[in-house]
């Protein structure tokens, strides 16, 4: 089974690994920041709410408000009292979208107290609430502000709840903030930290492509002095300095190119002495084989019939010339002679006189 290996290039990867970065690097950040943006946007609604609804609780007196138990009790002082306490609040703080007392019975049940809505869809004292969250059951024994922003068919909201004053745990304040500027506040950040992400990726892709440019554009030289030198152009040199590991990679490579170019001169010298070195002994091999075919052929003559004379010794050449035996020896041979007697000559030439001697 023959396995595909996907093969990427030095630039890709570099692309690719700066815009990884980044986009981690950015989308961490923003996420961050935007995190805490939105944190800082609750706690500060949040705290005011809860001041919002603590200073309103001391102001409202639980004891006056026994007596405001039906819809008939709202022609009474206390009522109106408070009703003008809840009203004036409300309207001096343009967030507050809904405003109210409420009152729990023995039994569990939650019902209206004071409403500060002006619109026919004021509740009447006594009338019950159904919709009860578990904050607000808090709401009657501590000052509790909800966790998060919900969203009903009024809008978007953000409720806190604060018990009366000599209340003893039947009695609240609640207050219903507006918080659809909070979540335009957040879509906006959230907008925003897109947009910085997209201007972030899109700056690492332009810094991405400018470096892997310029360090594929390195590498590819170098490549191609490197197929330069292995063709045997040993004079080949990288040039320029990029102030980096890449000017540590042309000095090796070019102190690597005088070194092969010093060996090769070397080389070349060495070859030139030893073709001198050859024709030398070829020349010389050629002169003693010329002498020994010489000899050879002086020794042919020697050691054929030689015609010599009977009487003289003298012994005829080639040329039919005779000549002494020193003579025709010494030619062909090149050996020289030194004349002396033998004993019998000496006897034969000077008798009694060479006896004596």
């Amino acid at each position: 089974m023959q396995t595909t290996v996907i093969r990427f290039r030095y630039s890709t990867k570099l692309f690719l690994s700066h815009l990884v970065a980044v986009f981690l690097v950015s989308g961490s950040v923003g996420t961050f920041f935007y995190v805490r943006a939105m944190d800082n946007l609750m706690r500060s609604l949040q705290s005011r709410l809860q001041n919002s609804a603590a200073l309103l609780s001391e102001t409202l007196d639980a004891r006056e408000l026994d007596g405001v138990r039906t819809a008939t009790d709202v022609e009474s002082a206390a009522y109106r009292g408070a009703l003008e306490k809840v009203r004036r609040v409300r309207r001096t703080n343009p967030d507050i979208a809904f405003l109210y007392v409420m009152r729990r019975a023995d039994d569990g049940q939650v019902s209206f107290v004071v409403d500060s809505d002006e619109t026919e869809a004021q509740a009447a004292p006594g009338k019950v609430y159904a919709d009860v969250v578990p904050e607000m059951l808090q709401g009657f024994h501590q000052s509790v502000v909800d966790d998060e922003l919900y969203e009903d068919e009024w809008g978007v909201f953000l409720s806190g709840y604060a018990p009366l004053r000599n209340g003893e745990g039947r009695y609240l304040v609640g207050i219903d903030m507006r918080a659809d500027q909070v979540r335009h506040n957040l879509r906006e950040l959230r907008l925003t930290g897109l947009a910085s992400l997209f201007a972030s990726v899109l700056l690492a892709l332009l810094f991405a492509l400018y470096l892997s440019r310029g360090l594929t554009r390195r590498i590819a030289r170098v490549t191609a002095h490197c197929r330069d030198l292995a063709m045997g152009r040993l004079n080949v040199r990288i040039e320029g300095r990029t102030f980096d590991e890449f000017d540590d990679l042309a000095e090796s490579f070019n102190a690597m190119g005088e070194a092969l170019g010093g060996t090769r001169a070397d080389l070349e010298k060495a070859i030139a002495e030893l073709k001198a070195t050859q024709h030398g002994l070829e020349d010389r091999v050629a002169e003693r084989t010329r002498e020994l075919q010489e000899a050879v052929a002086k020794m042919d003559v020697l050691r054929g019939l030689l015609p010599i004379c009977c009487s003289c010794k003298k012994i005829r050449d080639d040329q039919g010339y005779w000549r002494q035996v020193e003579q025709f020896v010494s030619q062909h041979t090149g050996a020289r002679f030194t004349h002396g007697l033998c004993p019998d000559c000496e006897v034969k030439l000077y008798g009694e006189l060479a006896e004596e001697k």
